[in-house]
């Protein structure tokens, strides 16, 4: 309870607050009694310690450096009893705790240290009851609300009805379920972002709640906001936000805010819950029709179509897989197998909204620790393929950055029916397995590099050696770092299709060095990488470096 409550009882009616009265807004959450010399060791923060003075009563300066010792320690208040062994407080400490803003009080002489202990002990264990109660009341509300039938925006206005507040509900994609207010698309989107780009900042997992400074969308003001985590498993939580600073509002606020949340979290689990039933149902269907167990397209369509499989769609199958899932798993102690499931329950979430970002139309799927994704292409002009290629890289280099990822992808040929989609899968399976078997990590990768690969193993290796040692000149079989670099950065360069800012991130690398060790590459080799040929015959020797 607050320390001004507190003083507010009939019972310390003759008390006296001798400094600091601008912190009697603290609270006071238990009581100590000590007089100790060495008292301020074993204190705690929002603690009110009450004393005799009687262990520093000859000691000059012991009293001032104790209240600044306290107040450093986020102690709630010192009382003493002035008279017994202190006969007055000097004005040096006086002064020290109104600057400080720490509540010095004058005990009455006629109580004693323990009726005093007793009595704040009550009190607080009054009011903490009260709160108990209060939130078991709130809680019992929102949860009939729930077990009546009624949904999460029901919930939502019944808590801004309590604290006088709108208060939106998001999910941990940021996308609003529940707003006590109704408000634009346009406005949701704005404070998403915003709050996304704070969050990138600042860490709320270890934290109830996080004050916000928002801008509201088209108007030139700052508006402050409340976030609550609402979680639905380890790896996910969405956020309960409360357009109004919770600081200074009474603990009936958080506490209706905290049993919402709970709530509102318990509700998100159990629709996470069934929408893991639905997946599973869909990665069953969708793995048998890849691996060709349907024989005829409409039985495909008719069943496919709650998966929004379109009769007469082309579709681009993608294959991806985690590069170091093992490292992964080995990190996982207690219940890994539970914890790893909702892992890439998270991953497949993100992947899923990037996914949406880059394409049109996509089906997402899991098969065992594949990911694999139906891109459909309504056009064979402009190369669908590559464009498929250049976004799929966009969605690698996503997974790296934002989730710390490394991830590769094999991508197969169009299918032009749904019949032909189990070759684009088979295609899209051995694209990424011949990558990992040429030991590459991070990479995105067509079925033709596999089909060249292949057909390069059927060389005489004497013949791949002389094509590679005349193609790559004297940085062929150098073991000088420099050179390495070099031969390593002309490797990526070519697999991001020439994109310095790819090949920088990749690398781990500046931009500006990408560019000089290119330039130099096409100095030392005699090629220009602007030329379709000299590309094509460097990507054969750098395969072929993988081969011998």
């Amino acid at each position: 309870m607050k320390m001004e409550n507190l003083l507010n009882t009939p019972f310390f009616k003759e008390t006296v607050v001798l400094a600091g009265q601008e912190g009697l807004t603290k609270e006071v959450h238990s009581v100590n009694m000590m007089d100790a010399p060495d008292i301020v060791d074993y204190l705690e923060k929002e603690q009110l310690l009450l004393t005799t003075g009687y262990s520093i009563k000859n000691k000059a300066g012991a009293l001032l450096q104790l209240v600044e010792q306290m107040a450093a320690q986020g102690c709630a208040g010192l009382g003493l009893k002035v008279e017994r062994f202190l006969k007055d407080i000097p004005e040096e400490v006086i002064d020290t705790a109104n600057r400080l803003h720490f509540p010095i009080i004058k005990l009455p002489r006629q109580r004693s240290l323990g009726n005093i202990m007793a009595h704040v002990l009550k009190l607080i264990l009054q009011e903490r009851t009260e709160e108990l109660d209060y939130a078991l009341k709130v809680h019992r509300q929102f949860s009939d609300i729930i077990i009546s039938g009624k949904g999460l925006y029901d919930v939502i206005d019944r808590l801004a009805n309590m604290i006088h507040s709108p208060v939106l509900l998001m999910n941990h994609r940021l996308e609003t379920l529940a707003a006590s207010k109704k408000y634009s698309d346009e406005f949701y989107f704005e404070i998403a972002n915003q709050i996304n780009d704070e969050l990138a900042k600042r860490d709320i997992s270890s934290q109830d709640m996080l004050t916000l400074h928002i801008t509201y969308p088209y108007l030139n003001r700052k508006q402050v906001a409340s976030l609550f985590s609402v979680h639905t498993n380890v790896y996910q939580k969405g956020f309960l936000i409360v357009f109004k600073e919770i600081v200074n509002e009474p603990p009936t606020t958080l506490l209706a805010i905290e049993q919402a949340a709970n709530v509102a979290s318990f509700e998100l689990m159990k629709r996470h819950a069934v929408e893991q039933q639905g997946r599973m149902l869909k990665n069953e269907f969708l793995t048998d029709f890849v691996e060709g167990h349907y024989s005829s397209e409409k039985d495909i369509a008719k069943r496919g179509n709650i998966y929004n499989l379109k009769r007469d769609q082309h579709y681009i199958c993608v294959a991806s897989k985690l590069d170091d899932e093992e490292d992964l798993n080995g990190s996982l102690s207690i219940d890994k197998e539970t914890h790893m499931q909702m892992y890439k329950d998270a991953i497949y979430e993100q992947l899923s909204l990037w996914l949406r970002y880059y394409f049109n139309d996509y089906i997402i799927f899991t098969k065992g620790d594949i990911y694999l994704f139906l891109i459909g292409t309504e056009e064979f002009s402009n190369d669908p393929e590559q464009e498929v290629m250049k976004n799929i890289t966009h969605i690698q280099a996503e997974v790296f950055e934002h989730l710390y990822l490394s991830m590769s992808f094999g991508i197969g040929h169009i299918a032009d029916t749904l019949l032909h989609v189990p070759e684009s899968y088979r295609e899209a399976l051995d694209a990424l397995r011949s990558g990992y078997r040429s030991e590459k990590r991070r990479f995105v990768q067509n079925c033709d590099a596999k089909g060249v690969a292949e057909l390069l193993r059927a060389v005489a290796p004497q013949k791949l050696k002389e094509f590679y040692q005349s193609s790559l000149k004297t940085l062929a079989g150098s073991t000088r770092k420099d050179e390495q670099d070099l031969i390593e950065t002309l490797r990526v360069y070519i697999e991001k299709n020439g994109q310095i800012a790819e090949t920088a991130k990749t690398l781990y690398i500046h931009r500006n060095t990408v560019i000089y060790r290119i330039k130099k590459c096409e100095e030392r080799l005699n090629i220009d990488l602007k030329n379709a040929d000299d590309i094509h015959k460097i990507r054969t020797a750098l395969m072929i470096r993988s081969i011998i």
